[in-house]
């Protein structure tokens, strides 16, 4: 499909669809959380089920989500549609209307190697499919062009401002894997993706209601195009101490994960024994 057409015709009809959704009584479902943290499987997983309001976003903030399109459009690399997250903050948040929230924990250096994929031609300048390369010619892009704290950050400098919860102000249960927070019109679930699919549909059916909820994956990796380039960068990727303990030794790992977690990521990113 062309993707001018898709993006001004679809995506617009996308956004109608969600402001008619917006402008009733229902108390809108919303997965607003980072990027490449497994929240396709939920917002898929919810809407087919729930049959109502549901949306996926990133942020709330009209300005970011403009310049971030802008910056797509420039590379070529056109989106389905603009978010609705600017409209669901002035419509519902802002109104104070009662909206249900869930966000997505996932360890950073994951998240980060996921994120680089996602947008490989972006870093890259070239599809994963027509790569050649070995594998330290995409280690430096990865680590010299990539945003590394956007995941540190996000929640501080993206969920706190927008909706006024910070998520680090009460201790996080590592054991359960997941927190709600409760504050005026808005129910937060904190859930770390990591979770077994049947505890993460658990939680999300006892949180939303929703009768024998189940989890069905979307948007997987090991799934895509470039399915094996990636599975062959985590393998062989190393990165240095200085990244690990930037990455680790952050309040956002810290409070996410154990200290045993922690040490397990140190050791799956780092040298190796015998190297």
């Amino acid at each position: 499909m062309n993707p001018f057409f898709r993006y001004h015709i679809l995506g617009s009809l996308r956004f109608i669809k969600g402001y008619v959704e917006l402008s009733g009584g229902k108390t809108p479902v919303v997965i607003y959380t980072m990027a490449k943290v497994g929240s396709m499987s939920i917002y898929r997983s919810v809407k087919n089920q729930l049959k109502r309001s549901v949306f996926h976003i990133h942020t709330m903030n009209q300005e970011k989500i403009d310049r971030a399109y802008d910056l797509c459009r420039e590379k070529g690399l056109w989106p389905d549609a603009k978010s609705l997250g600017g409209l669901i903050f002035n419509r519902k948040v802002r109104k104070r209307k009662n909206v249900k929230i869930i966000s997505l924990v996932r360890d950073p250096i994951s998240r980060n190697v996921s994120a680089f994929f996602e947008v490989f031609r972006y870093h890259v300048g070239v599809d994963s499919a027509a790569f050649t390369g070995d594998m330290e010619m995409l280690r430096q892009p990865f680590l010299n062009k990539l945003n590394h704290d956007f995941p540190l950050l996000w929640f501080e400098e993206e969920l706190k401002p927008t909706i006024g919860i910070d998520v680090y102000a009460q201790p996080f249960d590592t054991e359960k894997g997941y927190k709600i927070f409760q504050k005026e019109n808005i129910d937060l679930l904190i859930l770390r993706t990591d979770l077994a699919d049947s505890e993460k549909a658990l939680i999300v059916q006892t949180f939303l209601g929703i009768p024998d909820f189940r989890l069905v994956n979307f948007n997987v990796g090991a799934e895509k195009k470039y399915a094996a380039l990636y599975q062959s960068f985590k393998e062989q990727l190393v990165l240095p101490t200085a990244y690990l303990n930037r990455m680790l030794d952050s309040t956002y790992c810290q409070h996410f994960y154990t200290h045993e977690e922690i040490q397990s990521f140190r050791e799956k990113w780092g040298v190796k024994s015998g190297h």
